[in-house]
């Protein structure tokens, strides 16, 4: 099931197990005692560093067993953990 957002697919059943994946991991990483959640920012709340980034889309793409398609990712229109989310079930494929 998918819905199309901009002109790319999204996989709308795989955007919610990111978003959950996602918050966890970054949780952790963050060493965050509170939940990260789908609307925080990730440079201006979450104080997401590149290579805190780089680790966040691998781990992704292991638990979740899917491929994201960095190449297309423009990090200046990814503001938030959910538009993060949604990028990457529109951006991937099973890994």
């Amino acid at each position: 099931m998918t819905a199309s957002n901009a002109g790319t697919e999204i996989d709308a059943e795989l955007r919610p197990r990111v978003v959950d994946t996602m918050t966890a991991i970054l949780t952790r990483l963050l060493r965050r005692t509170e939940p990260v959640t789908e609307t925080m920012r990730l440079a201006d709340e979450l104080d997401l560093s590149s290579s805190l980034s780089l680790e966040l889309l691998l781990e992704l793409e292991d638990r979740l067993e899917i491929q994201i398609d960095v190449e297309t990712m423009n990090p200046d229109e990814l503001q938030t953990v959910g538009e993060l989310a949604t990028f990457i079930a529109g951006h991937s494929r099973p890994g």
